[in-house]
């Protein structure tokens, strides 16, 4: 009995827990450098990703399972061309579902960031009728396409223990993810903070990219920190870690010169020790209680005659302090927007919905930037 020849077996849509989350690795010549990692359920190979632009097929890299709960993540690098002005990359999984897409920055454009603490997925304030913080930043987007997200707190309240996004509005969460390359930033606890190893590990795998030995591009960081960085038409950010070796902070800066504007973020103030506690800090050398970071950039800030914003998450900084409050998206519902335009870096708060005054009180409008 003659056999039929065996036909190529179709690949099998990947069943997604997570993803994918587009990671940002920087601007380089006409190039706009992207990596995208997905949690499959199950530890059998994706196919490969198709990017407009980009005429070969991207394969996977297998970064490693999820530290707690089910899954594994993979990791797709590519660069796509840029010209002048905007433009727009589909990707996905060839005739296996609907592509995604996100705005390719033109070298020419001014560069628009958007910038959040997202720790956590409480809902924010009493019941309302408005927006939530990922719907209305999600049409923002969709109105004029950020190029980039800067936040902290990706990891790991804003996950289930399976790897899926946990919280309200996991939709628009998911779709925003998936359409702005984004540079999380690393705000919890040090190295030295036992409870820390398992959170740093999650940030590490799925807001870097990164196995457990590995060493991306897009991370400017030591052997044991998670500071990242990165250069779009003249703007630098920098990300930086608790963990961070202070000695290595004049070397990162440096990668910022030929910016013209920097965003600096590093995690939120720490509570005040007080008593022996402060008595001990102050007599050892090289304390951390010492404001190492402040000085620094302003040497930096001087030296190469650019414009620095010094950005926190958490509670206000003290007034002595030249930092900025990063909003709360989760919280507050509120969100920066940056933009690099010709008259330098301009911030503005944005928020999900007007803020309701008080019975009595006129409302006048937010004092910063509002919803334009």
């Amino acid at each position: 009995m003659k056999r039929r020849a065996s036909t190529p077996r179709r690949p099998a849509q990947p069943a997604l827990l997570l993803g994918p989350l587009l990671l940002a690795r920087g601007g380089q010549g006409d190039r706009w450098r992207i990596s995208a990692v997905i949690v499959t359920d199950g530890e059998d190979e994706p196919p490969d990703l198709t990017v407009g632009g980009v005429g070969l097929p991207v394969p996977p890299r297998w970064l490693g399972k999820l530290p707690e709960g089910k899954g594994a993540a993979w990791r797709y690098d590519f660069a796509v061309p840029r010209g002048a002005q905007d433009g727009r990359a589909d990707y996905g999984f060839l005739d296996l579902g609907t592509p995604w897409s996100f705005a390719v920055p033109g070298m020419a454009v001014p560069p628009r960031v958007a910038l959040a603490d997202v720790g956590g997925d409480a809902p924010f304030g009493p019941p309302h009728s408005g927006p939530s913080p990922w719907s209305a930043l999600l049409s923002r987007h969709r109105v004029q396409p950020f190029h980039l997200f800067v936040l902290s707190g990706l990891v790991p309240r804003g996950l289930a223990t399976d790897g899926t996004l946990a919280g309200p509005a996991q939709a628009e969460r998911r779709a925003l993810m998936a359409s702005v390359p984004h540079l999380a930033a690393w705000t919890g606890p040090g190295t030295h903070h036992g409870k820390a190893a398992g959170p740093r590990a999650l940030h590490r795998l799925l807001a870097q990219g990164l196995g457990t030995e590995d060493k991306a591009e897009n991370a400017w960081a030591g052997a044991n920190d998670l500071v990242q960085g990165l250069t779009l038409n003249r703007l630098g950010v920098l990300a930086l870690d608790a963990a961070a070796d202070p000695d290595m902070l004049a070397e990162r800066l440096d990668r910022l010169r030929g910016c013209r504007a920097a965003l600096v973020l590093t995690r939120g103030p720490r509570a005040p020790i007080t008593g022996w506690r402060a008595h001990l800090a102050r007599l050892r050398p090289g304390s951390s209680a010492r404001d190492t970071l402040t000085p620094a950039l302003d040497r930096f800030r001087d030296a190469a005659a650019m414009e620095i914003v010094h950005l926190r998450p958490g509670a206000p900084p003290m007034a002595e302090e030249a930092c900025r409050l990063l909003p709360a998206l989760a919280t507050d519902a509120r969100w920066l927007e940056a933009r690099l335009g010709a008259r330098g870096l301009e911030l503005t708060t944005q928020e999900a919905r007007p803020a309701v005054p008080p019975a009595g009180v006129t409302d006048t409008g937010p004092e910063t930037g509002g919803g334009r």
